[in-house]
């Protein structure tokens, strides 16, 4: 039985941008939503040449359904495979639809500039909606824009980095 892949957050603080699993600030549902509410910042021209490349699948739900994996902590594409049929939040993104490991990780590949747009998206809501809770201190617009964006942007890049090594890992 397989369970989550996650990368503790004192071997990677990268990671830790806001937090590694984001479902523990914002909720699944919530994370979910934003996952969902990601895909909007995306140029139509970026999802139709996605469609291009992977007909069966419909790259708004692989988005999605990658976006809220890396940003909850599931990283490797076979741990994302066995929790379509064992997360209920994972099999609600999907639907009916079912990509198998080879095809969530050939999506990644593929379209790794718009997932990780998409992570940055849901990283700055989560911190947003931290500071809306009092749970963050806002130390003033310019720190926020260089400083934090700049680590939210390198926390996404890493997220798929470690899902590339984790999916690295499982083919050996």
């Amino acid at each position: 039985m397989m369970t989550k892949t996650q990368i503790p957050a004192e071997q990677n603080p990268q990671i830790n941008a806001v937090s590694s699993d984001l479902s523990r600030i914002v909720g699944e549902r919530a994370l979910m939503m934003l996952s969902l509410d990601s895909i909007q910042t995306l140029e139509l021209a970026e999802l139709q040449n996605a469609a291009r490349r992977m007909p069966d699948f419909r790259p708004q739900m692989m988005l999605t359904l990658l976006t809220y994996c890396y940003s909850s902590s599931l990283y490797g594409s076979k741990d994302i495979e066995w929790a379509l049929e064992n997360d209920r939040m994972v099999r609600y993104i999907c639907g009916r639809t079912r990509p198998d490991w080879q095809s969530l990780r050939r999506f990644r590949r593929q379209n790794r500039d718009s997932i990780v747009q998409c992570l940055l998206y849901v990283m700055k809501q989560t911190w947003a909606l931290k500071f809306d809770r009092g749970e963050a201190d806002y130390v003033g617009y310019e720190w926020f824009e260089r400083e934090l964006l700049e680590k939210l942007s390198q926390g996404a890049g890493e997220r798929i980095a470690v899902a590339a090594l984790m999916d690295g890992a499982e083919s050996e």
